[in-house]
C-alpha cells in the first residue's frame, strides 16, 4: 500500500549543454498541428512555443536565437516581445508545457492506491508520455548535462517530488519495512531510470547511424521499454 502527496511546481531557466539532434525537422503543417494541444487554438504564443522548442532540442538552449525562433514562426522578432519577456522565458514556458502530463500523473498517483500490476507500469506509461513530444524528452534529458547551478529549479522539482513517491514506494518493500529508504539509493534510483527513459530520445541520431538501413524506430522503442521494464522489476524486487 503506497500513500501519496502533491508538490506544487517552482519556477526556472533555461539550459544548453549535452544536445544530441533528431533525424528530420518536423513539418510546418506539424508545428501547427501541436500548437492547438493546450487548447485548440493556433495562437502565435503557442507557435513560438513550438518553434523554441524544436530549436532548444535539436541545437541547445545557446545556440537558438530569437531571430531564429521568429523566423520558423513567421514572424519580425520584435514581434516576439509581444507575447515574452525574453529567451528564458520562453524556455520557462517551454519546461512547464514538458513537465505537465508528468506533474498530472503524479497526482494521480496521489488520488489512488497503486497496485504492484499499476506500478510495474510506470516505465511504460513515462516512456508513451515522452514518445508524443519527444523534443520536449531531448530538452529535459539535456537538463541532466548541467552542472547545478544552472539546473531548471522546475526540473529538480519535477525529480524531487518522483524521488518522493519512488521512497514511500520503497519503504514497502519487504527490504525496507523496517527502515527509511536511503536518500542515495532513492536519487540514484531515479537517475538512472530517468536517463534510461530520456536517453532513447536523446540518441536517436545515434540509433540511425548505427543501425543505417535497418533503423527500426518502433522496434527499438519495443526492446527499450523491454528493458526499462526488466531494470524498473529489478530495483523494486
Amino acid at each position: 500500500m503506497w500513500v501519496r502527496r502533491n508538490v506544487a511546481p517552482k519556477s526556472g531557466q533555461g539550459s544548453d549543454q549535452c544536445g544530441v539532434k533528431m533525424g528530420a525537422k518536423m513539418s510546418s503543417a506539424n508545428r501547427r498541428s501541436r500548437a492547438t494541444e493546450t487548447g485548440g487554438v493556433d495562437s502565435t504564443r503557442q507557435r513560438i512555443l513550438d518553434a523554441a522548442e524544436e530549436l532548444f532540442a535539436t541545437q541547445t538552449f545557446a545556440a537558438t536565437s530569437l531571430r531564429e525562433i521568429a523566423a520558423r514562426v513567421g514572424i519580425r522578432e520584435p514581434s516576439i516581445y509581444a507575447h515574452y519577456a525574453g529567451k528564458d522565458a520562453i524556455y520557462g514556458e517551454v519546461i512547464d508545457r514538458a513537465l505537465l502530463p508528468f506533474m498530472a500523473e503524479l497526482e494521480s498517483w496521489s488520488q489512488s492506491e497503486l497496485t504492484l500490476r499499476e506500478l510495474f507500469d510506470i516505465p511504460r506509461k513515462l516512456l508513451y508520455l515522452h514518445e508524443q513530444h519527444p523534443f520536449r524528452a531531448q530538452i529535459l534529458h539535456r537538463e541532466f548535462c548541467n552542472p547545478p547551478e544552472r539546473i531548471s529549479p522546475k526540473i529538480l522539482v519535477w525529480l524531487e517530488q518522483f524521488a518522493a513517491k519512488s521512497a514511500v514506494f520503497m519503504s514497502h518493500l519487504p527490504e525496507n519495512r523496517m527502515t527509511r529508504p536511503d536518500r542515495h539509493k532513492v536519487i540514484i534510483n531515479i537517475i538512472a531510470l530517468t536517463n534510461m527513459t530520456l536517453g532513447f530520445f536523446s540518441s536517436v541520431g545515434m540509433q540511425q547511424r548505427l543501425l543505417g538501413d535497418a533503423y527500426d524506430r518502433d522496434a527499438l522503442f519495443a526492446e527499450h521499454l523491454k528493458l526499462m521494464s526488466k531494470l524498473f522489476k529489478s530495483l523494486l524486487i
